[in-house]
């Protein structure tokens, strides 16, 4: 990491290209999550998938998964003309006949007979110059965090310009909630239509994307309760320590980059891996716009006399 007294480097760097980040961690003997992100000229793209464990194969799932939309990305990329939009449908779809294709060529004359054998959830973010498209399928998070959100007073615990836009297809069964989009080797394709939404990139300010497993956030898992003064719902404590970390980080890190990123990531995951009884995994999206405007304010704007450490 550079050291802020490093005379070199220069604080008005303009950044010309955002930073794309994931990573995964585990309190159990085997991760079920997997996660991939594909980075080239003409777009970036993450992935998140959660291999889940009531299935018996819930890691080749998320593995074979993330496998297929990493050659997606790089099939698109690779593609002649301007035209790098993906079909996410079909692509969700087209994962979906991969599992299927796996599992009759793998499995075992005693497995032919199992239910609930490949399955896995899934989270998909491509970015463009004007655009990022998301899709998914299960449950997780999909943080929508403005470019300004450092700006808030220190009451603000967690500002109001970053939102979560999964919606679970989850319901209530049995205590639990219970998964009816996923990517399973069933024959019911309807069970692997993603949700699918566009955002059109913050010019001003920029954008930060953060996709998660459920093992750090989901809607369908938050507690609530009800007591004299009304109902409550608890904000949950991994997304709090993910705003201080990324507050800390723009702060007091001279160069914004997938290094330091990392860095970052990872000191977060581990801080909260004593907490976890799941695997957690993680992606984020940081716009070129947003880099550019958190140096602004963070550097530019600042004398020597206000830098700090780096983490």
């Amino acid at each position: 990491m550079p050291n802020l007294s490093d005379n070199t480097l220069e604080i008005d760097e303009v950044y010309n290209k955002s930073v794309i980040v994931t990573a995964t961690i585990t309190q159990k003997s085997e991760n079920q999550d997997c996660n991939g992100d594909f980075e080239c000229e003409n777009f970036n793209a993450m992935f998140v998938a959660d291999g889940l464990g009531t299935f018996k194969y819930a890691k080749h799932s998320s593995e074979r998964v993330i496998d297929f939309f990493k050659t997606q990305a790089s099939e698109l990329n690779s593609r002649e003309g301007k035209n790098h939009r993906p079909n996410l449908i079909e692509a969700f779809k087209q994962a979906k006949e991969k599992i299927i294709a796996f599992a009759n060529e793998n499995i075992s004359e005693e497995d032919k007979n199992e239910q609930n054998l490949f399955g896995t959830t899934a989270i998909t973010v491509f970015e463009t110059d004007e655009k990022i498209t998301v899709a998914y399928v299960g449950n997780g998070a999909i943080w929508h965090i403005r470019g300004n959100f450092n700006e808030f007073p220190d009451a603000y615990l967690f500002p109001w310009n970053a939102v979560n836009y999964l919606n679970p297809h989850t319901v209530p069964e049995g205590g639990k909630e219970a998964l009816y989009r996923l990517i399973s080797n069933s024959d019911d394709f309807s069970e692997c239509v993603p949700t699918v939404f566009e955002i059109v990139k913050d010019k001003s300010v920029g954008d930060i994307f953060m996709i998660c497993t459920d093992g750090i956030y989901s809607e369908d898992q938050l507690k609530a309760g009800k007591n004299d003064k009304g109902v409550w719902v608890r904000y949950e404590s991994t997304m709090l320590k993910f705003f201080e970390y990324l507050k800390h980080f723009f702060k007091n890190n001279l160069l914004y980059n997938k290094e330091s990123v990392e860095q970052t990531i990872n000191l977060y995951l581990e801080e909260l891996k004593p907490t976890f009884d799941d695997d957690a995994t993680i992606g984020i999206l940081i716009t070129t716009e947003m880099l550019n405007y958190q140096n602004k304010i963070n550097w530019l704007n600042k004398d020597e006399s206000n830098i700090g450490n780096t983490i």
